[in-house]
């Protein structure tokens, strides 16, 4: 079915198209479990929480998560890699991220940054011939032939600042076992290409490189957001396992360094960045969190070093003096928070709050958010902003029940574990 989104910026104008599916967003309110209100999750807590809680505690809570669902094909290629993963949240966008560069990197016939990044919208936007593989798209290069680079997360389609034209959100629904099943995707296309600022401009073509293309990884291996880290990184190192099987990058194998990106809390990002870029990485993957990668942004690129984030959102992407050096493989809070609010309207909720995460990351989604529920008609009778670091969420949690909301979109990371029990105990949500 064909839905378009309405509340996002000027700027964005997306279809959606939700592949039919049993248990779809598209059910009705009746079919709803007979709570007070419904709790929907994002990206930053739609998790397999299973036996950390009382089983029924998250029966029939709903979330989304952007980005493309893993095959059973490549899960197994995951598994090879990190046999005790359960999650797979971007694992494909991190595989991803880092075929796009190589090919980049090929197509430049340099691992020079700067090279690499003015190549990466020529191998993924067409209009070259469409390939899927690293194996094939490289050997098309080698004939001299263009491409158009088709990954595992779909079309990716770079626009001149760097974000994909098009990407996919996964709506998902917990049962009894307080783990979640995907009930229906849907895949927005964004159709406007900003032309990017002055800052975003690549300057000067670099030199030739050394000839060694050398990837570090930037991903949560501590804090709220360690449990994105394993699928990840597997991710990644599925990827560079497949160059190298394929004789490597330039002729010469790739190379891997990891680095902990935390979760900004302590802020270890910038030391880990720094030990990145003095083993003279050419290419850096990560974060996982828009409020790190913001923190540390300007660090790499002053540098000269190309930056990929499977899985950033924040809109403060779309117009960061970047240098033409960031690219990421998520589209912008706009697209997800949409999409959330269509389906908390089509569901049937008339009157939402949105009990948010204090951050950059949480100010773009509940805005992306309210702004698309609005427009279908909807109310937002609170949007409750909260630290993350907070002793206890009390306050807010009681301020949102006094607006008398029919749902509750909770915007939030790891500290969800100790927020759903609040509203448990203030009657908003009643568990099993």
């Amino acid at each position: 079915m064909n839905r378009r989104l309405t509340g996002l910026s000027a700027a964005i104008t997306a279809s959606l198209i939700l592949t039919g599916c049993s248990g779809s967003s598209d059910q009705p309110n009746a079919a709803q479990p007979a709570k007070k209100t419904q709790i929907y999750l994002v990206d930053g807590n739609t998790t397999q929480y299973g036996d950390e809680f009382k089983a029924g505690t998250f029966d029939g809570v709903k979330g989304v998560i952007p980005g493309g669902k893993s095959t059973d094909e490549f899960r197994k290629r995951l598994l090879s890699v990190a046999p005790r993963l359960k999650d797979f949240a971007y694992a494909v966008e991190s595989y991803d991220s880092v075929i796009v560069t190589a090919l980049a990197a090929e197509a430049a016939k340099s691992d020079e940054p700067r090279r690499i990044a003015a190549r990466m919208r020529d191998v993924s936007n067409g209009p070259g011939e469409k390939c899927t593989t690293f194996a094939a798209c490289s050997t098309l290069l080698k004939d001299g032939a263009e491409i158009d680079y088709d990954g595992l997360s779909g079309p990716i389609d770079f626009n001149r600042t760097g974000s994909p034209s098009a990407a996919s959100v996964g709506i998902f629904q917990y049962g009894k076992d307080n783990t979640y099943q995907a009930v229906g995707y849907e895949t927005g296309k964004v159709s406007a290409d900003p032309a990017p600022l002055p800052s975003q401009e690549i300057s000067g073509a670099g030199a030739s490189g050394d000839g060694r293309l050398v990837f570090g990884s930037l991903l949560p291996q501590t804090g709220d957001l360690s449990y994105l880290g394993p699928p990840m990184t597997a991710g990644v190192k599925v990827a560079v396992a497949e160059l190298n099987d394929h004789g490597g990058v330039l002729g010469e194998d790739v190379e891997l360094v990891a680095g902990d990106s935390g979760d900004g809390t302590p802020n270890i990002a910038p030391q880990e960045t720094d030990k990145l870029l003095d083993q003279d990485v050419d290419v850096i993957v990560g974060t996982a969190s828009s409020s790190v990668s913001l923190s540390i942004l300007n660090k790499i690129v002053n540098a000269g070093v190309l930056n990929i984030s499977p899985s950033v959102t924040s809109p403060e992407f779309d117009t960061f003096p970047d240098r033409g050096l960031f690219f990421r493989l998520m589209q912008s809070d706009a697209l997800q928070g949409g999409v959330l609010a269509n389906t908390m309207s089509n569901d049937g909720y008339t009157d939402i709050a949105i009990l948010v995460r204090q951050d950059a990351w949480g100010q773009g989604l509940a805005a992306g958010i309210k702004a698309t529920f609005e427009e279908s008609g909807g109310n937002v009778v609170a949007t409750r902003f909260y630290a993350p670091d907070s002793g206890g969420f009390t306050a807010e949690v009681n301020a949102v029940k006094a607006t008398d909301p029919d749902a509750i979109a909770l915007v939030g990371f790891d500290e969800t574990k100790k927020i759903v029990p609040e509203l448990i105990k203030a009657g908003l949500w009643m568990g099993q």
